[in-house]
């Protein structure tokens, strides 16, 4: 479980800066639009997906869950492709907030 977290973040920080370098600027999130945004989002389904399939069948670091609902398609589990759909969006309003409160008390 500790890989797994340890996995998602840095896909998460990966994916921020990949998003930064296209945005040519680290504080996009400040100016979030739908583009960076779905950029985000779909940059981090993509990495989880492959890293999902590599490690579950190409690796065997982890095995599935028989209840673990898998996306057929793309042999993945569900659940790591909708942490990418709810974390994220919840992160990014947190931070924006954090970052927008600490420049208004400058």
């Amino acid at each position: 479980m500790k890989k797994r977290v340890s996995i998602f973040v840095a896909l998460s920080l990966g994916t921020f800066w990949l998003v930064s370098l296209a945005c040519r600027t680290r504080k996009w999130f400040l100016r979030v639009n739908r583009l960076n945004f779905l950029s985000f989002i779909m940059v981090g389904i993509v990495w989880t997906s492959i890293s999902e399939w590599v490690n579950v069948y190409i690796l065997k670091s982890w095995d599935y869950n028989k209840i673990m609902p898998i996306i057929p398609w793309a042999k993945v589990g569900l659940t790591p492709v909708l942490q990418w759909i709810v974390i994220p969006p919840i992160v990014l309003f947190i931070i924006k907030h954090y970052f927008t409160l600490s420049w208004i008390e400058r």
